[in-house]
């Protein structure tokens, strides 16, 4: 599994940090984003869903104040490649 932390990031950052990202997981891969910043979440959840990941809530660790975390993992066989 793939992690990426994006705390202390705010918009746009976090969605260009995860979408590079993105194109490179495989059928079967797994992408953990860690961050603190409620829109960019939103933001996450929306694009990702939109080019076909499964979005998942993740239980934030304890030292992660108003944090969250989401695992992200392609739906389709053939994901988008290099353009989530």
């Amino acid at each position: 599994m793939e992690r990426v932390d994006v705390t202390g990031e705010v918009c746009p950052r976090p969605a260009l940090i995860v979408r590079r990202r993105l194109g490179d997981l495989e059928a079967g891969d797994e992408l953990l984003v860690r961050g603190d910043y409620p829109p960019a979440e939103h933001n996450l959840r929306r694009t990702c869903t939109k080019h076909g990941y499964e979005v998942e809530d993740r239980p934030a660790p304890d030292d992660a104040e108003g944090g969250f975390e989401l695992l992200i993992r392609p739906t389709a066989d053939d994901p988008i490649e290099g353009d989530p």
